[in-house]
Order: C-alpha cells, then sequence, then structure tokens
C-alpha cells in the first residue's frame, strides 16, 4: 500500500469511526444497496483495532493484512483457509487431485493470484521456483502415487527407511509471492501407504488472502471451497478464517495468546492428523461432513432440527455428505465488544460429542494445558466478558 494511503487509514481515529458506525443502520443479514456484502460487521472488520477500520461502504478493511500483526510478527498472515481430511493413500487419491489442483488456480486466476514456488522433497532438496519444467514434476507428483503398501517393501531399502523417518509419502506445497506470501497458497499431504491404514489423514488445503476475499467476495471462497468438496472423498473438512505462518510458529503463538481470545473467529492450523479418527476438527465458517460423520450425528434432519440461528444453513452434498455454513461470509468476532458467534457457540454444543478432544498446539508452544484446551473450547465455555459496548458513542 502507498505510505499516502496507509498513513489514511492510521489517523481514522477512534471517535469518527464510532460516529460513523452510529450513523450505520442497525446489524441485519440483509445486503445495502450497492453493497454485495452482508450489513453485519465485516470478517477484517471484526479483527481490526478501530483505527485501521475503513470509513466507506466496503465490507473488507483495506489495510493489508500481511502487516496486521505490525513489524513484530512479519511472518504470520490472516487468511482464508480450506482443508479437507481425506481417509485415503496417495493411489486412491491421485486421479482427482490435478483436478483440484486446476480447480483451485482456475478460482484465483480471477483476481490475479498466482502460484509462483515450491517445496517437494521427491523434487528438490530446495525451494523451486514454478517453471514449465517444475509444474510438470508437480503434475507427475499428483497424478500417480510411487509407491505401495510399506509392508512390502525391505525394511532395509533407502526408501522404506526415508518414508517412515519423515512420516508422509508425497509432500506438494505451492506458495504465491517470493521474498513475501502472497497468501495463496495449495498444500497436499499423503500419509503412509500401510496395507493397514492408520489412524492418520491424507490432507489437501488451500488459502486465499484477505485481499481475494474483498476483490471476489465470501460467496467466492465459498464456491471453491464446495468445487474441491465435489472432487475429494473427506471425512470432515472446513474453511474460514486463519493464522497462517511461514516460519518460527512455535516463537509467535505465545504473542498471539491476547488476539486469539479476543477472536474467536480465527483458527490455528492442525499440524498433525495423527489420533485424529474420526474426530471433528472445530467450528468454522464453512463446516463438512463426510457420510460417516453426517450419519454419527444424526443425518440432515438431524443438524436441520438442533441448528436455529437465522445465519445457519445446513445443505445437503452429493455422495451422502453435508454443508453446514455459519453465515454468509467468515467472521472474527471480538470478545471485548461481546461479539461472541452465537452461531457457532449454537453448533459446538451439538457437534461436541463428535469435536475432536486434542487441541492444535501443547504447552511445547507456549501455552499452559488449560490455556491451550480453554481455546480449544472457546466455543463451549463462557466468554470472556466484553469491556465495552460496541453501539457505544
Amino acid at each position: 500500500m502507498p505510505l499516502a494511503s496507509q498513513s489514511k487509514f492510521n489517523a481514522f481515529s477512534t471517535s469518527s469511526f464510532r460516529a460513523l458506525r452510529k450513523a450505520r443502520a442497525p446489524h441485519s443479514p440483509t445486503t445495502e444497496p450497492g453493497n454485495k456484502c452482508p450489513a453485519t460487521r465485516s470478517w477484517v472488520e471484526d479483527a481490526s483495532p478501530p483505527s485501521l477500520r475503513p470509513n466507506s461502504e466496503s465490507c473488507v478493511n483495506k489495510y493489508p493484512l500481511l502487516q496486521h500483526f505490525a513489524t513484530t510478527l512479519p511472518r504470520v498472515q490472516l487468511v482464508m483457509r480450506i482443508v479437507f481430511y481425506l481417509p485415503h493413500d496417495h493411489g486412491v487419491l491421485a486421479p482427482v487431485l490435478r483436478q483440484a489442483l486446476d480447480t483451485y488456480l482456475r478460482f484465483i486466476a480471477a483476481s490475479g493470484g498466482a502460484l509462483t514456488s515450491g517445496d517437494d522433497p521427491d523434487i528438490s532438496e530446495d525451494s523451486f521456483l514454478l517453471t514449465p519444467d517444475a509444474w510438470e514434476e508437480v503434475h507427475k507428483e499428483l497424478e500417480k502415487a510411487r509407491f505401495g503398501p510399506l509392508e512390502d517393501m525391505d525394511q532395509d531399502s533407502f526408501w522404506f527407511w526415508t518414508l517412515t523417518k519423515r512420516g508422509f509419502d508425497t509432500w506438494v506445497h505451492l506458495t504465491g509471492g517470493e521474498s513475501d506470501p502472497s497468501g495463496f497458497e495449495f498444500s497436499f499431504r499423503s500419509r503412509l501407504p500401510w496395507r493397514e491404514p492408520s489412524s492418520e489423514y491424507s490432507v489437501l488445503s488451500v488459502k486465499v488472502p484477505m485481499q481475494y476475499l474483498e476483490d471476489q467476495g465470501p460467496e467466492k471462497a465459498r464456491d471453491l471451497a464446495q468445487a474441491l468438496a465435489e472432487l475429494l472423498p473427506f471425512n470432515t473438512g472446513h474453511a474460514g478464517l486463519s493464522l497462517s505462518f511461514t516460519r518460527g510458529r512455535s516463537r509467535l503463538l505465545p504473542l498471539l495468546r491476547d488476539q486469539l481470545v479476543r477472536h474467536p473467529g480465527w483458527d490455528v492450523p492442525r499440524e498433525s492428523t495423527w489420533g485424529m479418527g474420526d474426530g471433528i476438527d472445530g467450528i468454522h465458517w464453512l463446516n463438512f461432513l463426510g457420510p460417516l460423520q453426517l450419519e454419527a450425528v444424526g443425518g440432515i434432519p438431524a443438524l436441520r432440527s438442533h441448528l436455529s440461528h437465522p445465519e445457519t444453513t445446513v445443505q445437503e452434498l452429493t455422495g451422502g455428505r453435508a454443508l453446514i455454513s455459519l453465515g454468509s461470509a467468515p467472521l472474527a468476532g471480538d470478545t471485548k465488544l461481546g461479539e461472541t458467534l452465537p452461531a457457532y457457540r449454537e453448533l459446538a454444543r451439538f457437534l461436541e460429542p463428535w469435536l475432536l478432544p486434542s487441541t492444535p498446539f501443547t504447552h511445547f508452544e507456549g501455552y499452559t494445558q488449560e490455556e491451550a484446551r480453554h481455546w480449544w473450547r472457546r466455543f463451549l465455555e463462557a466468554p470472556p466478558v466484553p469491556v465495552s459496548n460496541p453501539r457505544d458513542g
């Protein structure tokens, strides 16, 4: 952002923002004329201090979210993340992985997004630029599994030792940006191909920056999530606001303790799927349930009868699956202002028996066991007492 524009947002005072807020119409799920976003607090407006919030009808803050956490935390970014947990080895998923990548590339191209570099230990020991030759290698990696069951390998062989040591079969990680991440990312990591499947999942995830939501609207992000869901044989999946770490996650997480408590709509990505079983990985803007999970919770009728919040919709998908949407756009929430995301809390209460018991981070990352547990159960436990009323003048 040009320096002059950045100064303009920094100069937008709290009192000016409150005056603007008082002049606006009461909160409503309807859409304002000339504005494609709902007339509720925007997903970024929720996450930004008043001095950085916009003085326009735009539903997303123009302030660059790459800098949202200030110069002291340059390696963490707020993004929109979509992830699917796939109970299959690479060999089963290979026919749809190239389609998933092409689908993602098609969606981000509409906003000028692109993937420019990659990491894949089976292509190169170092990061590499996505040249035409590199793209060809990436496509080969995705389209055909290299290994059969590990039980058929010589346990003294190089590849048996390598695979069991690193803990995955295939890992393709593609990002946009070079010196600084753009927020665009495609990642596929397949579990080890044991003949008797482990409790781990293969995982496909994609990210788009907040600018994508501003340019394309949350409906495009939702369309992207549903297009991927149609391709992938998932057990569960979700989409919503998430922290994204380029490196130094264990050092950065403790510095974000207060922010995570304040904004319950932010997710922290899970680094491992070990021991997930059939559990659900938290509550998010979009929540995908596969056939086994949908049957376990009682099917579509049970969801619709128990979920009554006006922002919540339950959609039946192909293959006996379901999508639970919590509003028309992802929200951060703000517990200091009493914005506790009631639709998210209602879904958490209903799904509590099936939620994963473990948090995505541990005391090794700067949190006590109780702090990590309380954050993980943030939609189930009493929220913090608000310190101010957003409608106060």
